[in-house]
């Protein structure tokens, strides 16, 4: 890749040698027509010789200096007829050549010094590769487009932790060796190293997009893959964001909408996601999500709502689920399945997880719903030892009855799975039950099924939903199945239809919920001054939805 200096110094090299010539010539003619080399304007031939040794290699230089010393020399005593026999010109040929060589050699490392100075700037130090400063030499082909994917590697934050900055270098190289190597046999992708383990690649498309389907296919070939480094097996795995831009489009604006795109993977747990415009207003309204949040609850913008349960067979009412709901300025309202995921990536969850809480608490105490049971979700990525003590604290202080409470496992786990059934082990302890949301929380379910004595399984609504599915089905049975030979209830989501609720009931499902029984009703006033005595906030709980349980 050229460099903007290597292009100007070869501009300015254009003109400057043949005008350097003219102006020794010039001052030749000028110095023959004043009177020989004796007159003061002979002097001036060092302009050209210095100009020369600025910007030329030494051996021009030097050929420039020589040639100028003769014309100072035999040449003007030629044109002069001056028939002496002086060698001075001798001696001003060495000295214009030593002139030369000196100027020649600090300019030379001079120039040598400012494109290491550029490498640096626009190369990454530890692989070479170049880096984002680069980008803007790229060009849109006039007949095609131009491709931009922004690629990062996830969990290089717990690699570097782990393992050091050394082993962490160590890892940066072989991935970007990797990739340059995968690369390599597209001449119309370019390879640009960002901070960490972020890349951007740039894909000339000189007639049609077809390379770019090559391109994702290969670089699959390092995504959830094993690799070894120092005898050390790392698992790598990536997310990719990319847009395709046109001429008349701008580098700056493709690689704004190729981030956006890559945040909408991570956001959406996609492996590869290309821009649209309906994901730059998603984005937008993530982060005006994220952003109002704090004024939505000052405001009291966000409620609780009630959704009953039912028991499968009777079909009567046997509790209610507690559910969050964002009553957003223009008129429109938000579920907590639209804004939770998006709070659970900033600081703002916690203040949602104390208000949803303190409404929890509330609907304990109002007295038609003394007795029941009711649960409140956690968070799999925020059950910590921190969360599950300052729950346990908050349950405690509020006289409330352990034996009623239970809390609903959603998500994925991020410590180790020995360290989650300890705490979940601790709950148990404290007399709280543990339900678990099955395939939300998918990461090594199986081993908390196994080791944590688990009251209640939540089937999804994802799976309830495909109730009439051969595949849908089997796995009904197969959890119901399983529950009821380790004595745990089941809850059967999203129940939209009388056919669902009858297959489920024949299935064996102990409760249903969903929009077949009841539409979630926010909280009145009057239940709100109902519970008015137990508005003192316990804190700790990591997850927003607040659900009610049905009592055995």
């Amino acid at each position: 890749m050229k460099t903007n200096s290597s292009t100007r110094q070869k501009s300015i090299l254009s003109f400057l040698i043949p005008l350097n010539y003219l102006c020794a010539a010039f001052i030749v003619y000028l110095v023959y027509a004043t009177g020989g080399t004796p007159s003061i304007y002979a002097n001036l031939i060092l302009i050209p010789v210095v100009l020369t040794a600025l910007f030329t290699p030494v051996w021009h230089s030097v050929l420039f200096a020589v040639l100028s010393g003769f014309a100072m020399g035999p040449l003007i005593s030629i044109l002069t007829q001056d028939s002496s026999k002086n060698i001075t010109w001798i001696i001003r040929v060495l000295v214009y050549a030593i002139v030369s060589v000196v100027i020649s050699y600090i300019s030379t490392r001079s120039r040598e010094r400012q494109k290491h100075f550029e490498f640096m700037a626009t190369h990454d130090p530890l692989t070479t590769l170049p880096n984002y400063n680069s980008i803007a030499d790229s060009r849109i082909p006039s007949s095609g487009a131009l491709s931009i994917l922004m690629m990062a590697f996830n969990e290089d934050g717990d690699i570097q932790g782990l393992f050091g900055s050394d082993f962490y270098q160590s890892i940066v190289k072989n991935i970007s060796t990797k990739l340059s190597e995968l690369l390599s046999s597209y001449p119309n992708a370019t390879l640009y190293k960002g901070t960490d383990l972020n890349y951007t690649i740039i894909v000339h498309h000189y007639s049609s997009e077809e390379s770019l389907e090559n391109i994702l296919a290969a670089l699959n070939n390092i995504n959830d893959v094993t690799i070894t480094v120092d005898k050390i097996p790392v698992y790598v795995s990536y997310r990719i964001g990319f847009t395709v831009i046109r001429p008349g489009a701008s580098i700056p604006e493709g690689i704004r909408q190729a981030n956006i795109a890559l945040r909408y993977s991570f956001l959406e747990d996609q492996r590869i996601s290309r821009y649209t415009e309906a994901m730059r207003d998603y984005y937008k309204g993530t982060v005006n999500i994220a952003s109002e949040f704090d004024t939505a609850i000052e405001n009291g913008m966000v409620k609780a709502s009630y959704q009953t349960i039912h028991d499968a067979v009777t079909r009567k009412p046997a509790g209610v689920e507690i559910l969050a709901k964002w009553m957003r300025e223009d008129g429109s309202r938000m579920t907590a399945e639209e804004f939770v995921p998006i709070l659970q990536k900033t600081s703002c969850l916690q203040q949602l997880t104390i208000f949803m809480t303190q409404e929890a608490i509330k609907h304990a105490h109002i007295p038609k719903h003394k007795g029941e049971r009711f649960s409140i979700n956690f968070s799999a990525s925020e059950l910590t030892e921190k969360s599950v003590m300052e729950f346990v604290r908050a349950i405690e202080s509020s006289d409330i009855n352990p034996d009623l409470v239970m809390i609903e496992i959603a998500g994925a786990f991020q410590e180790d799975e020995y360290l989650v059934r300890d705490h979940l082990l601790f709950l148990k302890k404290h007399g709280i039950r543990v339900a678990m949301d099955f395939f939300s929380a998918a990461k090594s379910p199986f081993m908390l099924l196994s080791d944590v004595p688990l009251d209640v399984i939540k089937i999804n609504r994802e799976i309830t939903a495909a109730y009439n599915q051969p595949k849908g089905a089997s796995l009904i049975q197969s959890i119901v199945s399983f529950a009821k030979a380790n004595q745990i209830k089941t809850v059967a989501e999203g129940v939209e239809n009388d056919f669902q609720a009858t297959y489920c009931a024949n299935a064996g499902v102990d409760y249903l919920q969903g929009y077949f029984f009841s539409v979630p009703q926010l909280m009145t006033v009057q239940e709100n001054e109902a519970s008015s005595s137990s508005d003192e906030s316990q804190a700790g709980v990591e997850y927003p939805d607040i659900s009610i349980v049905p009592k055995e």
